[in-house]
């Protein structure tokens, strides 16, 4: 069993003991135990990395993203980056930056580059590599570089809260990446997906001047990291720490906390009312579309659910994620659906033949056990458009 394999395996069994209270969990406190991530003294029998050169921060691969590829790159679960595209975790599936793919639009060949399908984070060790595309050097709407990009560029592999500066208000325990409710016991969750907080310097890049986002994440439906995600406030918001000119540009699609949904342009009722194209049957008790997802401008992480799928208020607005995934999808610009064609049984992944689409999850919803992986048809009908319309109908 080569050492990748049993990194993977240990944590898998670990962090399954502690989804069931155990406080064994490998994220337990926010951040996993020091030597599962670095290596103390580098020797023969205890190498800094499987694949990996030796560095000065002492990982366990040769960069930081490949330490967390090390047990976080598989098939389902809480794995982000598999080798098939078949991952259903909300963020995406890193997969598809090392995907090219091509189909035929208008009886010519089209190239959609790897490069296009999300954030490119650098893992020499599983070949990710910096976006190539000179336009994408750096963040855009911002100027953090591409080349510094990697998994400790969003999240704080050491799970601290408000930079490290709120010591003694709480010990965090459970998972430390749920980002629910507290326990009762006078501890936290920590932030959601251990995302870095106010005051967070990512490598490379410039301190955070907006906190971790305000979400809650689900164990129960769709199973381990594949459920809904229930989110408060705040995404767009903490996006911005990167994406600078994204948020209050008049240029761009609207998103953020003051961005409510309930306007003359979308009224509450597009979005609870739609079903699908031409049907308007829907109410606001079922009307959550995990596809099309919303924040419903809660502050307090108690009162989102654990299992959401009720819909919009005014007080919901639309955010970065209603319309992408954090990390990477099949589609062009991280895009939940597919944003160029008409039609979304026309999508390019799903008639490219470089995609095994019985096995790449190239549209779902809540892992699993939501919509049938890539089966549109089934889920909306076989002619339905955009999923703009789920806010704005015009279909």
């Amino acid at each position: 069993m080569s050492k990748r394999t049993y990194l993977a395996l240990a944590a898998a069994g670990v962090l399954t003991l502690g989804l069931s209270g155990s406080a064994l969990a490998f994220h337990a406190g926010g951040v996993a135990h020091c030597d599962g991530c670095h290596s103390m003294h580098n020797s023969a029998d205890n190498p800094i990395g499987v694949n990996a050169t030796a560095n000065n921060q002492l990982l366990k691969g040769s960069d930081a993203s490949s330490t967390c590829l090390n047990c976080h790159a598989g098939a389902g679960g809480y794995h982000i980056a598999s080798t098939t595209g078949a991952n259903t975790s909300q963020g995406g599936d890193f997969y598809w930056i090392t995907k090219d793919y091509s189909v035929i639009v208008r009886g010519n060949p089209v190239l959609y580059s790897k490069d296009d399908h999300g954030h490119n984070i650098v893992a020499a060790d599983f070949s990710m590599a910096a976006d190539a595309n000179p336009n994408n050097a750096m963040a855009p709407g911002g100027t953090y570089q591409a080349t510094n990009l990697g998994c400790n560029s969003c999240h704080n592999p050491h799970g601290q809260v408000n930079g490290g500066t709120a010591n003694g208000t709480a010990p965090i325990s459970g998972s430390g990446s749920y980002g629910g409710a507290e326990l009762g016991d006078g501890s936290i969750l920590g932030n959601y997906r251990l995302l870095g907080d106010t005051l967070y310097t990512p490598p490379g890049g410039t301190q955070f001047t907006n906190p971790a986002p305000i979400a809650r994440a689900t164990n129960v439906s769709g199973g381990s990291y594949g459920g809904i995600v229930d989110y408060g406030s705040g995404m767009s918001e903490w996006c911005s720490n990167c994406h600078t000119n994204f948020v209050n540009d008049s240029h761009k699609h609207p998103a953020g906390n003051g961005e409510h949904l309930g306007s003359a342009i979308v009224p509450v009722d597009n979005y609870n009312k739609y079903v699908a194209t031409g049907n308007f049957t829907g109410n606001v008790a079922t009307a959550y579309d995990a596809l099309v997802p919303f924040e419903r401008g809660i502050t307090d992480r108690t009162a989102l659910s654990a299992d959401p799928v009720t819909g919009v208020d005014v007080n919901s607005n639309v955010m970065c994620l209603t319309c992408h995934r954090a990390h990477a999808s099949a589609n062009a610009n991280a895009g939940r659906w597919d944003f160029e064609v008409e039609l979304l049984e026309e999508s390019h992944a799903l008639n490219s033949g470089d995609v095994d689409t019985t096995v790449a999850a190239v549209y779902y919803k809540a892992g699993t056990n939501g919509m049938l992986l890539n089966d549109i048809a089934g889920e909306y009908g076989v002619h339905q458009r955009s999923l703009c319309n789920k806010c704005h109908v015009q279909d």
